[in-house]
Order: structure tokens, then C-alpha cells, then sequence
């Protein structure tokens, strides 16, 4: 069995419970953010996995500064949406973008696959037609 040593502490309290189980394959897999309250329990000597995420990221506190055309208060760590969140690009803020005419933008805190992280909760920018 192959351990890893984790250099940050996160307190969970395991509350509630997730009864998991695949008796065909005798193995689960569960996902959880580390906020999630549960108890795992599983039976007939099954094998159980289960991945523990951080929380996802507050909504970035950003603007539409709709004379410019430009989010306010935008960073590096953030990634934006025009599509309705189909696709996200990397907000740049050497290159920002800018948004004429009437177009509805998400911006998120991006997601760190290294870390677990998920993509962060959005905040919804609208901006008009000058």
C-alpha cells in the first residue's frame, strides 16, 4: 500500500451518511467536496474509493465596466465565458478582453487539476450596446 503525506490539514466533520456499493464489480468510486458531510459504509468485503475535493472558489468580485467594454477587477487566476460556459478562456490581463454590444459574460476562478481544486462558483457580468 503506497502512503502520502499531505502538508495542509482540512478538519472534516463526518456527518450523514453515503452507503456505497457495486456488487457486480465489488467496487465504488466516490467523488465529495471536502465540505460534504458523510459516513461511508460498505459491505460484503467490496473495496470503496473514495476522492475528497476542496470546495470550489467563492464568485470572483468583479465588474462590467460597460463604457469600456472590460471587466473591472479581473486577475491571472480567473478564466471567463461569453458562450453561456460551453467554453472558458484565460483571462489575460496584459491582453484583456473587451465586450461590445449586448453579451452576457461568466467569470470564474479557475480550476487547479493539481491540487483538486474544481472551478470556482460564477459571477454573471452583462454588458449592453453603447
Amino acid at each position: 500500500m503506497m502512503r502520502r503525506t499531505v502538508d495542509k490539514c482540512i478538519r472534516l466533520s463526518l456527518i450523514g451518511i453515503l452507503v456505497a456499493g457495486a456488487a457486480s464489480l465489488g467496487v465504488s468510486t466516490t467523488k465529495a467536496y471536502a465540505a460534504d458531510n458523510f459516513t461511508l459504509a460498505a459491505g460484503n468485503n467490496s473495496a470503496l474509493s473514495v476522492t475528497l475535493f476542496a470546495q470550489p472558489p467563492w464568485p470572483p468580485n468583479v465588474t462590467a465596466d460597460d463604457v469600456a467594454n472590460t471587466i473591472t477587477g479581473a486577475n491571472e487566476k480567473m478564466e471567463y465565458s461569453s458562450d453561456g460556459g460551453l467554453n472558458w478562456t484565460a483571462y489575460d490581463p496584459v491582453n484583456p478582453p473587451v465586450f461590445c454590444g449586448a453579451v452576457t459574460v461568466l467569470v470564474r476562478i479557475a480550476g487547479d487539476s493539481v491540487n483538486y481544486i474544481p472551478a470556482g462558483f460564477i459571477t454573471t457580468l452583462t454588458f449592453t450596446p453603447d
